[in-house]
């Protein structure tokens, strides 16, 4: 693992995003964001289906690899077009340990799905049951299949 990678990732959501974490469900930001974005509500967490779904959308919009970020859990980097499985996990024989690739819902905790160069990307915290989606083209393609995801507009 590339630590300087890694904390560089991460000082960018801290810093350029002003991640903000908190168990809190304030109406204070917990992001920010420069470019185009949508938020949504989650109104039910997503099922194999509508994980397959936003792989599609992510595939449609940027068939490369990815960040798949965890807060304070391990971190990928994936391709969406690869159509990991909801729950997907594997066992980490050198650590001693489970492996577990995060949903696109936030179940639990923080998760960044987000382009190399950060020109999309989407953005979910687990208390809010809200998602960023961020980029014109993969907004477009979100509000193509929102009622499939059950997702409102906020």
């Amino acid at each position: 693992m590339d630590y300087n990678k890694y904390n560089a990732i991460w000082d960018k959501i801290y810093y350029d995003f002003q991640f903000y974490p908190s168990c809190e469900t304030d109406s204070k930001p917990w992001l920010s964001l420069s470019m185009k974005y949508k938020k949504y509500h989650l109104n039910g967490v997503f099922t194999e289906e509508q994980e397959k779904i936003i792989n599609s959308v992510f595939c449609r919009v940027n068939a490369t690899n990815m960040y798949a970020l965890d807060w304070r859990h391990d971190c990928f980097i994936y391709n969406p077009c690869e159509e990991i499985p909801l729950d997907y996990w594997f066992y980490d024989a050198e650590r001693n340990c489970n492996v577990y690739f995060p949903s696109y819902y936030p179940d639990g905790d923080y998760h960044f799905f987000v382009s190399f160069d950060w020109s999309m990307g989407l953005y979910g915290h687990p208390w809010k049951k809200e998602i960023f989606v961020a980029g014109e083209q993969l907004i477009q393609e979100f509000e193509k299949v929102q009622k499939i995801l059950n997702i409102t507009d906020l």
